[in-house]
Order: structure tokens, then sequence, then C-alpha cells
């Protein structure tokens, strides 16, 4: 039973993630926060791990790294968005940029539509903050669904944040049956 105990504690759980979406003129700002009780290094792994995306993203059909030089990589989505009466495909081609373990920027190449977003990971009382800003040169219809995309990035975060989560319990839990 203490084994128990000792096990549970270790799990730890996040606030749900902020998501703003207006538009502006010809854009689409999001804006998004997120905080998760993990290491700014495990935080990193899951937002860049783009081969395992569609493992833990919704609607996310298929994710690619197309190239890699350094920190500079090309990434191929393909993302099926639910709507009322049909459904949304997005395909994404993006130049991402890393600063390692600090900023994520993403630029579109191909694809669907325009985009460009950065990611910063900040270390605050023992989590991880993650701030997204992204601004979308979208068609004339994607201004009437604000609320599609809100709930589109709200689901991406969640998922991101329970896959980091994931992955810290994993860890404690393993880390824990060594020490017993």
């Amino acid at each position: 039973m203490a084994y128990l105990a000792l096990l549970c504690c270790c799990f730890v759980s996040a606030a749900e993630p902020k998501v703003d979406a207006h538009k502006d003129a010809e854009l689409i700002k999001i804006d998004a926060e997120l905080s998760v009780p993990v290491s700014k290094e495990l935080a990193w792994q899951v937002m860049i791990d783009f081969e395992h995306m569609p493992q833990f993203l919704p609607q996310l059909i298929s994710s690619h790294i197309i190239s890699q030089t350094g920190n500079h990589w090309r990434v191929s989505q393909v993302l099926n968005v639910p709507l009322s009466f049909f459904d949304y495909h997005y395909e994404s081609v993006r130049d991402v940029d890393l600063k390692p373990l600090n900023e994520i920027r993403a630029t579109s190449v191909g694809g669907s539509e325009e985009y460009k977003s950065v990611a910063l990971l900040k270390p605050v009382q023992g989590q991880t903050v993650i701030s997204y800003h992204a601004e979308w040169q979208s068609s004339p219809l994607a201004g009437f669904a604000l609320d599609t995309i809100r709930n589109q990035i709200h689901q991406q975060f969640t998922a991101m944040q329970q896959e980091m989560l994931r992955r810290h319990n994993q860890r404690a839990a393993a880390s824990t049956s060594q020490t017993h």
C-alpha cells in the first residue's frame, strides 16, 4: 500500500491550455499558453517529435521530417478537421528553425495556406510554460470558423500536454520501480 501511495504521488497533472484566435484584417492570429509540470527538456522532446505526432495529436493523419540540416528542418504534415457538414483537409510543408530548448519557429513553404508561428519554452516555478503565437493567411471562410480554430488548437495543445505528462509519469514510474 505504501508503494502505491508513493507511485501515485509521482504522477502529475496540469492546467488547461489557454487559447485565443481572432481575425485581424486578412490574418487569423492565434495565441496560446500551456503550462506543464515537466522539465523543459521533456517538453522540448515532445514538441519536436514530428515523426510520432500522429500517435498523440488528434486529427493529424501524417507528419514527417522531409529534410534536416542542423537546427533547420523541413516538415510535412496532413491534418483532417471534422466540421459540421464536411471534413477540412489541411496540408502543410513548413520550414522549422530550432533554438534548442528555447524556441521553435515555423514558416509555411508549401501546402494549403500561408502560416508562420513561434513557440517559446520557459521554466517557471518548477513548470515549463510554452507561449505560442501564429499568424495564418487564410481563406475568407476561415474568419467564420474562429471557434473551430480555437477548439482545434486547444485539442492539439491538450494532447501535447497529455503526452508530456504521460512521458513524465512513465519515467517517474520507471525510476520508482528501479529504486524498489
